[in-house]
């Protein structure tokens, strides 16, 4: 074929090729233009068959609102903390606590106290097997993040006849949960105050005892890190604790006479009477706000406690 005929047809099969692209241009551009043309179909989701997360949908989603986190997932960490991942069998055993003596006291007690955790449960349950570890070797129990999320740590040890245990978990439930309360609620008016100089910020790590604790009116080392924590440990630890535990250590004074030392015994005491204070104010803030009378969320609670 000679080469001005070769050219020839080139060029007509170019503009054969731009009048097909022109073409689809313009059915692509006509389709895109109105959504009424086009049906969306999202994506079917088939829900996991696993036995805890069929639990879990049926026992917390479904009744609750709140999602068990239970698969190891690194997003849950910051940058140099260590933690390792629930064992997968315990996954049912913690959810059947969570419900038994946390959420079915509240649910039991009343109907305003039914609606109140309801409202507030966190949309999120995050289970760690163990503590989470810092890298500045801090230890963490269990926190809460912007009044959705709780997590639960140190899962790996239940054990449900241990008193022990299941105090150190429901603390820590009852206490990442009252700083929800306080995100959306606030906390008493005048609590900052009562003891506002016993408050230490991170200086609560640098060994306090619980007497130290004590002396500036709070019930924890944790508390005297600031007025939020003091608020949630006293909460958590009024509610969990044994009623003749927790008054022998917080609210019921020291005979002096027999101390050694009274100085330190009236101390105690001094610290003692701003607890008492303060645990007026937070029953006051719950009758008040939430029709819920806690010296009765307290005793359903211990109902259901191991002796």
């Amino acid at each position: 074929m000679a080469l001005p005929q070769i050219l020839d047809d080139m060029k007509k099969f170019k503009k054969e090729i731009l009048s097909i692209l022109m073409t689809i241009g313009i059915l692509t551009f006509s389709a895109c233009s109105s959504s009424d043309d086009v049906d969306y179909t999202p994506p079917i989701i088939t829900p996991s068959d696993h036995p805890n997360d069929v639990y879990i949908r049926e026992n917390m989603l479904d009744k609750y609102g709140a999602a068990i986190r239970w698969r190891w997932d690194d997003r849950f960490l910051q940058k140099g903390q260590l933690a390792s991942a629930i064992d997968e069998d315990l996954v049912i055993p913690v959810t059947q606590l969570i419900e038994d003596l946390w959420i079915q006291p509240f649910i039991v007690l009343s109907d305003d106290s039914e609606a109140f955790i309801k409202r507030l449960i966190p949309k999120e349950i995050i289970y760690i097997g163990s503590y989470i570890y810092n890298d500045d070797g801090a230890r963490l129990a269990g926190f809460a993040d912007g009044g959705t999320r709780v997590s639960l740590l140190n899962l790996n040890a239940l054990d449900m006849s241990d008193r022990m245990w299941i105090e150190e978990q429901l603390i820590t439930m009852h206490h990442e949960f009252n700083h929800i309360v306080h995100q959306n609620h606030g906390i008493p008016s005048g609590f900052n105050t009562v003891s506002s100089n016993g408050y230490l910020g991170q200086g609560w790590n640098n060994g306090v005892s619980l007497s130290d604790a004590i002396i500036r009116g709070m019930v924890s080392a944790y508390g005297t890190s600031n007025e939020y924590e003091d608020f949630s440990e006293l909460v958590s630890r009024f509610l969990v604790q044994d009623e003749e535990t927790f008054n022998s250590l917080y609210l019921i004074d020291s005979d002096c006479s027999i101390f050694a030392d009274e100085v330190f015994c009236t101390d105690l005491n001094n610290g003692r009477e701003l607890i008492r204070q303060k645990l007026q104010m937070v029953k006051d803030f719950y009758l008040e706000n939430f029709n819920i009378n806690l010296n009765d969320l307290r005793d359903t609670i211990q109902s259901r406690m191991p002796i």
